[in-house]
């Protein structure tokens, strides 16, 4: 294994197993001593159990007003319900997806991304991540802990759950009195009747959406409103190969200056390339400077960002990124003379397209107005020279998608799950950590945050990571599968719909069969997304 290099998914599933075969043995070392049982420490497998009782009386100062903490469970018990059902169509359309045209290995399905641990998924960052987290299960946990004490449920200890990092905070109840127990082949009632289970169940998953709803509310409101954008010329792209890659451009690098001159624009800049050379740059995060001089005539056009596939571009071999130039031998150095033009061509149209790759000869596909239609994704206006593509960081609309997530409904919402893994579509290619790393350099603070200066992207970055985390391990709770919340919730709520139809005894048996059904159809199918890939196509090397 060479760990001079990011480890392949095959290298991973090894580090992974191994890990799994380490906590094992700490796991059984821990059950083996007697040390450990009486600090009360456990394992159950690989997952090592460390709890206390210190806190507990806390749990029931909290939970004095009790009739608010059943009024507030009680009206969150319906989002529970609706987070259920829709995390669980999610799971199974996705399943059905990746058994219809299982995906390629990639970094999405990576077995370093399975878990979301910060700092092991490479989309999670360590920091903002690891405080998230943390801030996600002690919410979680103590608002289990609150409902017990105000349903009358004992709480026997509280504490944290690890698999060599924390991976879990829990509060221990007497699961006696929260679920009843068997007795001489009888079932002994609860202390806690079903609607109050349900509401100790339901506690934590709602706590996590309260705080993610507030997170999200201050991140998209105050926060983003805070934030201006700035015009920054950044290098595009390099073709291996060219000046440009041997005088050490590298893609992301952002353009400070031309032989002395301020870039201010993506025009100024290409004038000022005309007549120079000599670019200082920066690396993308403000923390370096490096003079670059180019060789070559730099040339401007409309960067193509990728092909649609089965499209005329696609089928003529134009490769997802390169610079447009001319068409039909007519120069196209903005996006105006680029639509000009493509509006007077026709469908089935023969168009000869100059790029910086070289030359395409395409067939174009038609729109429904008749013109031609070359069936490419366009980013904005770029300049090249030298190998080097050059272009405006599009951090206005970067900034305007963002903002419009929260009003576009269930797209909106679906984007927001998916953010730290697709980011923002045609703007960042790797996912969106926050306004971090090079991406904080693209913007500044304005209005009310002006006086904190950069402090600003900190605050959007704990909020961003707050909300995110509790709000996707609220829905991972919601899965209506035991041992998760959800499952027991699914239990109790399907359970008192057979009872009104069957006989106890009888309503008790279906009600059982299908928890034990669906929790199977539910940990299968995670089981099957995450090992399809390799299935399918085979483990990289």
């Amino acid at each position: 294994m060479d760990w001079s290099i990011s480890p392949s998914p095959g290298d991973w599933m090894l580090i992974l197993a191994a890990i799994v075969a380490l906590c094992l043995l700490c796991g059984k070392a821990v059950n083996g001593s007697r040390w450990m049982e009486v600090h009360r420490v456990s394992a159950w497998g690989p997952v090592i159990f460390v709890r206390t009782k210190a806190g507990l009386g806390l749990l029931d100062d909290l939970a004095r007003p009790k009739p608010l903490w059943r009024v507030l469970a009680s009206a969150g018990v319906p989002l529970v319900v609706a987070g259920m059902l829709y995390f669980l169509a999610i799971l199974l359309l996705t399943s059905y997806m990746v058994l219809k045209e299982p995906p390629l290995p990639s970094n999405y399905n990576a077995p370093r991304n399975i878990l979301l641990i910060p700092g092991v998924n490479q989309y999670i960052p360590l920091v903002w991540g690891w405080i998230a987290l943390l801030v996600t299960m002690v919410v979680h946990e103590f608002a289990h802990g609150i409902l017990c004490r105000v349903e009358g449920v004992r709480v026997k200890s509280m504490g944290l759950a690890f698999l060599l990092f924390p991976i879990a905070a829990f509060v221990e109840p007497d699961e006696d009195e929260l679920f009843g127990r068997e007795e001489k082949g009888r079932r002994m009632a609860a202390q806690a009747s079903r609607g109050g289970r349900i509401r100790v169940l339901s506690a934590g998953v709602i706590s996590n959406f309260l705080v993610a709803g507030l997170a999200m509310a201050l991140f998209f409101g105050p926060v983003i409103g805070a934030i201006s954008p700035l015009d920054r010329v950044v290098v595009a792209d390099v073709k291996a190969g060219s000046f440009a890659e041997t005088a050490g451009l590298v893609k992301g690098m952002t353009v400070q200056e031309v032989d002395g001159h301020q870039v201010e624009d993506l025009d100024s800049f290409y004038k000022e390339l005309s007549s120079h050379s000599l670019l200082s740059i920066g690396d993308g995060g403000g923390d370096g400077e490096a003079e670059i001089a180019l060789d070559g005539r730099s040339t401007k056009g409309v960067m193509v960002s990728g092909t649609f596939s089965e499209g005329a571009a696609s089928r003529a071999g134009m490769p997802e990124s390169l610079l447009i130039t001319d068409l039909d031998g007519h120069t196209v150095a903005s996006l105006d003379e680029f639509r000009s033009y493509m509006n007077g061509t026709l469908a089935g149209q023969d168009l000869s397209i100059g790029t910086d790759h070289g030359t395409y000869h395409v067939t174009l596909d038609g729109r429904e107005d008749g013109s031609g239609l070359i069936g490419v994704m366009i980013s904005g206006e770029a300049v090249n020279m030298g190998g080097a593509t050059f272009q405006i960081f599009p951090a206005r609309s970067f900034l305007e998608i963002l903002k419009a997530i929260p009003s576009a409904g269930i797209w909106g919402f679906n984007m927001l799950l998916g953010l730290p893994f697709s980011g923002i579509p045609g703007v960042t290619s790797d996912g969106f950590a926050g306004f971090s790393g090079e991406i904080a350099h693209f913007f500044e603070p304005t209005g009310w945050a002006l006086p904190l200066g950069d402090k600003i992207f900190w605050i959007a970055n704990l909020l961003l990571w707050v909300g995110w985390i509790n709000l996707y391990a609220g829905l991972f709770n919601c899965l209506p599968a035991v041992p998760l919340d959800g499952g027991h919730i699914f239990r109790d709520l399907i359970g008192g719909l057979m009872e009104r139809i069957f006989a106890k005894e009888r309503a008790e048996s279906m009600t059982s069969t299908v928890v034990t059904f669906l929790a199977w159809l539910i940990f299968s199918s995670l089981l099957f997304v995450i090992l399809a890939p390799y299935l399918a196509h085979g483990i990289p090397s």
